[in-house]
């Protein structure tokens, strides 16, 4: 009898965003599976929910490097469902844990890929977060989207350039993780216009939580990686 595979969506790093339906799925499973990029780190979702875990709930770290090595991340994944599917097996409802939402930019989504297509019967329930980018929008007051615009969630850039492609097509835009390429992003902003309209939001919902307006005094300064830029203003052409 197969075990049940939650994912829970933990929020952007706030124990107090973690929703009810996730806080009480924690409570309850005897095991709690966390992605880790380096072996024997702490996860910072494991963090996020460590308040809501008992003594007895055993902790599986499963090993999911960063790296742009496509056959290392894809042989990684594999070892992880791997893993995940051995104890399902064994009866253990797991729950996995991911910042922000679970369906969004996250790792759990290739690990559902694969156990379904290890066992297709698996009972899988994913359970939705708040994501760093909403976190970030409340905490500034500022609207993502009003009346009928548009909005694009633009993923890490490999290179800026291509951004310039997108502004003049979306008022809203939110970049994901802008530390790498942050002096030629904001230099793309600037030559659109928007950078004076355009949020910089690093660490939501965690201590050093911070929101900077002005984009260009960050130029030439290491960035945290837990950033994102949240800009108005494009859709211009």
């Amino acid at each position: 009898m197969y075990g049940t595979l939650y994912g829970l969506g933990v929020g952007p790093g706030d124990p107090s965003l973690l929703t009810l339906k996730a806080r009480a799925i924690l409570e309850q499973v005897p095991v709690v599976a966390v992605p880790v990029s380096q072996r024997g780190e702490e996860s910072l979702a494991l963090q996020v929910v460590r308040q809501y875990l008992q003594p007895e709930q055993k902790t599986l770290n499963l090993f999911m490097p960063m790296s742009r090595d496509q056959a290392y991340l894809e042989r990684s994944w594999d070892a992880a469902a791997t893993e995940l599917q051995e104890h399902l097996a064994g009866g253990s409802d797991i729950a996995f844990l991911t910042l922000g939402d679970s369906s969004l930019y996250s790792t759990y989504s290739y690990l559902v890929q694969r156990l379904q297509k290890m066992e297709p019967g698996i009972k899988i329930i994913t359970v939705p977060g708040v994501t760093s980018f909403a976190a970030a929008a409340a905490g500034l007051n500022l609207p993502l989207a009003t009346g009928d615009e548009p909005l694009a969630i633009i993923p890490a850039l490999k290179d800026p350039a291509t951004l310039k492609e997108y502004l003049p097509l979306f008022p809203n835009l939110v970049l994901m993780k802008v530390a790498r390429h942050y002096d030629a992003i904001v230099e793309v902003l600037q030559e659109a216009g928007v950078a004076e309209k355009s949020v910089l939001a690093s660490r939501c919902g965690q201590p050093g939580e911070s929101f900077k307006r002005d984009l260009v005094a960050g130029k030439g300064q290491k960035q945290d990686y837990l950033s994102l830029i949240i800009v108005k203003g494009g859709g211009q052409p």
